[in-house]
């Protein structure tokens, strides 16, 4: 009696532990306008290119040590 109780208790287990993780990956958590918007604000500016304005005779690096050889007008 004991064994069929605890392979009883172990697929109840498993398929609890199934059913919540099919449960968590259907979830949909969908942003709302005004969390989108923020997104979007704070994203502004990025991606764009490096501005570099050195005084003359000397050089823009970059922190990985690269000298950039395209500056932009200052």
């Amino acid at each position: 009696m004991s064994k069929k109780f605890f392979a009883a208790l172990i697929v109840a287990v498993a398929a609890t532990f199934a059913g919540y993780n099919i449960y968590q990956s259907q979830r949909t958590v969908t942003m709302s306008d005004l969390a989108l918007v923020n997104v979007e604000a704070l994203a502004s500016g990025e991606g764009g290119g490096v501005k570099c304005c050195p005084d003359p005779g000397d050089e823009c690096k970059l922190s990985s040590g690269d000298i950039l050889s395209d500056q932009d007008e200052c």
